[in-house]
Formats: C-alpha cells, sequence, structure tokens
C-alpha cells in the first residue's frame, strides 16, 4: 500500500498521520442535508480523483460515496472511497479527522487476509479524501437479512464462521473492527465473504487510549459501546451475533421505536428466542445465539474460533453444555445468603430471571476504581479484597453487598473490588431494577438500609476500639 503523491498536486495532496492526542469534536453547524447533496453533486460531476478516472457510483453515504473507477497507470478497475470532511466537521477538528481517515487506510493496509478487502492506494485531492480498494463484485449481507431474501441457514453459518476466523485473525493483530454490520460485510459472486470498511477500526495497544466519540452503528452496537466503555474483541462477537440473528430470521434481536428505547434493550432487554423466530433451526442454535448476545462481554464467547465451532456443534445437531449455573443452584444461592432471605420464593424467581450470576476466579477484578456504572453485586460465595490507591482496605465474605452506593448515585467507584479466591456474584442493575414491581424494589432498598447501618455500627465499633489502645494506661 502507498500513499498517493502527485508532482505539482500543491499543499492539499500530501501524506497525512494520526496526531496522538484528540481533541473534542463535534460537527459543524454548516452541515445539512443540502451540503450533502452539495457534497454529492459536486463528487459525481467529477471525471477524476487524483490520477483515478470516474466512470460511475457504486454506493453513497453522508460524508461522500464511492465510485467505480479506473487507476490508468495499471489498468486496474478499483472501488474509490471519497470523503469531504470540511463540510461535516469543525475546523480545528479536521487535522484528527483527515487523519483518522488514513489510520484507516494503514489498519486495514497491514491486515493480509483473503478475507478482508485490499487497500491499493490512498490520498487527498483538494479538499477531497480519497482510498483505492478492491473492487468486488456482488452484494453485501443487507441484501440477505429480511424475510423473503434470506440465505439457507447452512450457508449463514458457514459464512458466519468464516467471519468469526477473519476477525480472530484482526484481533490477533491488535485491530477492533468496531463496526460490524451486514453492510460491511460483503458477499461476491464467487461465493467469499469480506470484511470492508475498517473506519472506526481500534488498535487494542496501549498507546492508543483515544479515539472518536461516535462508534458503531447503533442497531449493532454492543452494550458497552452504548455506554461509552472500554472495548474488547467481545464487542466484534456481539456485533457479529446480531448479524446472526437476523440473517437466520429476518429480524434484529434489539429494536426500538427511538434510539433511547433501542440503546436500552440493547443494554438490558434479552433477545427473543431465535427459535420462536425461526422453529427450523436446531434447538443448539438458540444456545449459540444466547451466548455471543451476552451483556458481560466476559461471558460471550472469547474466540472466534470458539464462536465457530460451536456454530458447527450446533448445525450437526449436537447438544452444547451451558455454562450457566441451573436455577435450582441459583434458588439455593440467593437464599444461603442473609441478605436474600426476607425476599419471597416469586421474588427470587424475579431476581434470577434479570440478575446475573459471574463466576470469577482467584485475582480477577470485578470492580473498578474510577468506572461509573449503574450495577452493584452481591457476594454469593468465596471472598473479595477492597484496594484503595493500591492499598488493601477490607476483605469481604459470603453475603457481603458492594457497588451500590456507587450505583445509586451514578458516581465512580472508589475502590477495586478483586477476587481473593474462586467466587460467584450475583451482578443486578439499577435501571433494570426500576422496572421491576414496586414491592421487590421497596424491599432492595430495606436490605441496602440495613447493609448501611451495619457498616456505621461496624466502623463506629472500629474507631472507640482504636480510641481504647490509644489512651494511656491507669495505675
Amino acid at each position: 500500500m502507498c500513499v498517493s503523491q502527485q508532482p505539482g498536486l500543491g499543499d492539499n495532496r500530501q501524506r497525512h498521520t494520526l496526531r496522538e492526542h484528540v481533541p473534542s469534536m463535534a460537527l459543524s453547524p454548516k452541515w445539512s442535508r443540502t451540503n450533502a447533496g452539495a457534497i454529492l453533486e459536486d463528487a459525481t460531476v467529477r471525471s477524476t480523483m487524483g490520477r483515478y478516472e470516474i466512470l460511475g457510483t457504486l454506493g453513497r453515504g453522508n460524508m461522500g460515496e464511492v465510485f467505480r473507477a479506473r487507476d490508468p497507470m495499471i489498468d486496474r478497475m478499483v472501488a474509490l472511497k471519497t470523503r469531504r470532511f470540511d463540510l461535516v466537521y469543525e475546523q480545528k477538528d479536521l487535522s484528527y479527522v483527515i487523519g483518522r481517515f488514513f489510520e484507516e487506510a494503514r489498519i486495514a493496509g497491514n491486515l493480509i487476509h483473503p478475507n478482508i478487502v485490499t487497500i491499493f492506494d490512498v490520498g487527498q485531492d483538494g479538499d477531497y479524501c480519497y482510498m483505492a480498494m478492491e473492487l468486488l463484485e456482488g452484494k453485501n449481507l443487507a441484501a440477505f437479512n429480511k424475510v423473503g431474501s434470506l440465505l439457507a441457514p447452512e450457508t449463514v453459518c458457514e459464512l458466519i464462521k468464516t467471519i468469526c476466523h477473519t476477525l480472530d485473525y484482526a484481533h490477533g493483530h491488535k485491530v477492533i473492527h468496531r463496526d460490524i454490520k451486514p453492510a460491511n460485510l460483503m458477499f461476491t459472486r464467487d461465493g467469499v465473504i469480506k470484511i470492508t470498511d475498517f473506519g472506526i477500526a481500534m488498535t487494542a495497544r496501549a498507546d492508543k487510549t483515544t479515539d472518536l466519540p461516535v462508534l458503531g452503528t447503533p442497531s449493532y452496537m454492543s452494550p458497552e459501546q452504548t455506554k461509552g466503555s472500554k472495548l474488547t474483541n467481545q464487542t466484534d462477537f456481539f456485533s457479529l451475533g446480531v448479524v446472526f440473528y437476523e440473517l437466520l430470521c429476518g429480524r434484529r434481536p434489539f429494536q426500538g421505536r427511538t434510539l433511547y428505547e433501542l440503546m436500552e434493550n440493547i443494554r438490558y432487554a434479552p433477545p427473543p428466542p431465535i427459535l420462536k423466530m425461526n422453529p427450523s433451526l436446531p434447538a443448539a442454535m438458540d444456545v449459540v445465539i444466547q451466548r455471543v448476545l451476552e451483556k458481560e462481554p466476559e461471558l460471550r464467547y472469547q474466540t472466534g474460533a470458539e464462536f465457530a465451532d460451536e456454530i458447527e456443534q450446533a448445525m450437526q445437531g449436537k447438544s452444547i453444555a451451558v455454562t450457566d449455573i441451573k436455577a435450582s443452584k441459583k434458588v439455593d444461592l440467593l437464599k444461603a445468603v442473609n441478605f436474600f432471605r426476607p425476599f419471597s420464593r416469586r421474588e427470587v424467581q424475579e431476581i434470577i430471571r434479570f440478575g446475573k450470576f459471574i463466576k470469577y476466579d482467584r485475582n480477577q477484578v470485578i470492580v473498578r476504581e474510577g468506572d461509573v456504572d449503574t450495577t452493584f453485586f452481591v457476594l454469593l460465595s468465596g471472598r473479595v479484597r477492597i484496594y484503595k490507591n493500591k492499598k488493601r482496605i477490607a476483605d469481604l465474605s459470603k453475603g457481603a453487598c458492594f457497588g451500590e452506593m456507587g450505583a445509586l448515585t451514578r458516581t465512580a467507584r472508589t475502590a477495586h473490588v478483586i477476587a481473593k479466591e474462586y467466587c460467584i456474584v450475583l451482578k443486578l442493575d439499577f435501571k433494570v431494577l426500576e422496572r421491576e414491581s414496586p414491592e421487590l424494589r421497596l424491599k432492595f432498598y430495606q436490605m441496602f438500609l440495613k447493609t448501611l447501618v451495619h457498616r456505621l455500627d461496624d466502623a463506629t465499633r472500629r474507631l472507640s476500639l482504636k480510641e481504647d489502645e490509644s489512651e494511656p494506661a491507669r495505675s
């Protein structure tokens, strides 16, 4: 891959590098649909872009077009992706945004794989940035995600398995795509699936800690993307799980009448069972779907190979072991701790329905100091240790509740909580709890109050003991 720089093109045709520090960015107030039309009209009437001859339009977006073009130097047909950033972003942000465009080329250009689109060249012509890519003949998967146009389940599974292994390759190079969706998955005429558009891809290295403020396409975002949380490889698997779901049944697992409702459903609502949407699928496919669409990243598949392997098992009619704790065991765990003793059996069943039972091995981090979240925890077995500013504060054992104060007040966590040994923790979310019955919410608040009183009493007792120890002995 090379960066195009033609002699005599002036200062606007030059190489670009990504800035280390990312400014806060906002869309330019001059941006409008009228400007979008102007961009498209301006680009459409051009006959060339850099050295490339424009032959036709392949697709359009808010910031530019993708053209069918010809490279006259080597007589090669290419897809020419163009962007006009100056009418979209503030002047102060242009340097970063343009650099980010070229970063996409650098990231994708370093991923040499038969199932990732090839980048040939990148450059700038006047106000336009462009990228010359492999021209793919075929359709993206958006052509096959609606009832009446679905591919055979066997074909879908083979495509998803290939994408799984391709993502493993990208993740192995420390790259997270972050925008897996049907429009970015090209199914060529010769039956090859290719991942396109690493435009918001993230290099998962320590020196890449900041990025664009808007990342991903809403319907395919992972819960952690909607919250602006740190992303891992599992965000790509969640997005791919959404694609997988709709390719199998013709509808997305998470929907909403508004963007807010959609985001809420992605974060908190369970996906409808896939077998209800498509009863012809193997029974084990529901286990695969439910796992890849888990709200907690650590509960999803950790690698694409693992995801692909379970898809294969499901299609062969084999059963897949469910790693979750059995319902009867969950009841026993809850009723064995004092926190849940006042709750009725019906209320316990409600908690099991919306709570997450998570297993942690020794030294795994459960809560991170500084995080802002609406979740809290009840320790059902084992022990955890509290650290503040890298200093040990306390150890908690079975039945302890933690994280509720930060979750209630929506403030940053004040300490780390780390598993001291293997333990099982119930993770609950206040935003989900708010949807439950008033009686259940009241019982939780009563238990929080009791916990707070107990902590204050314990703190007073410890303080009293210290004062006694500090008094001089009397003769």
